[in-house]
């Protein structure tokens, strides 16, 4: 029985599980990649969302005519968007926010609040 296998076994077995691990390769690489790109884009949502939500407490206290500081951090759960007001025009102010999350890069924005219409009337956001 030995002298009629010729080696079929050892190299076909050995084939299959070459290309067994080589699919499980692929598989792994591409979830780690999903994986990357949902965690970041997780993180930019979160910025962007922390960037509306300063945008929208900073009208709402230039619009109740609370003299805001002229700049200030607003703290979030998972990071901080620091602000900071200077005047354009007489009846123009200019609001620059800083996003910063863990050790992400941080995210620039630009809020131009109108006095006397009391609303935010262009806000820039620069990545």
């Amino acid at each position: 029985m030995c002298r009629n296998q010729d080696g079929f076994s050892y190299p076909l077995t050995l084939t299959i599980i070459l290309a067994a691990l080589f699919l499980l390769t692929i598989q792994l690489d591409q979830f780690i990649s999903e994986k990357r790109i949902v965690n970041q884009t997780e993180t930019v949502i979160m910025q962007e969302y922390y960037l509306l939500c300063s945008f929208k407490k900073t009208e709402k206290m230039l619009s109740e005519n609370i003299d805001p500081d002229k700049s200030g951090i607003f703290s979030f759960k998972n990071g901080s968007v620091s602000y900071e007001i200077s005047p354009v025009a007489p009846s123009l102010i200019q609001i620059t926010f800083k996003t910063k999350i863990g050790s992400d890069k941080e995210i620039s924005g630009y809020a131009y609040y109108d006095t006397d219409l009391q609303k935010m009337i262009k806000w820039i956001e620069k990545n």
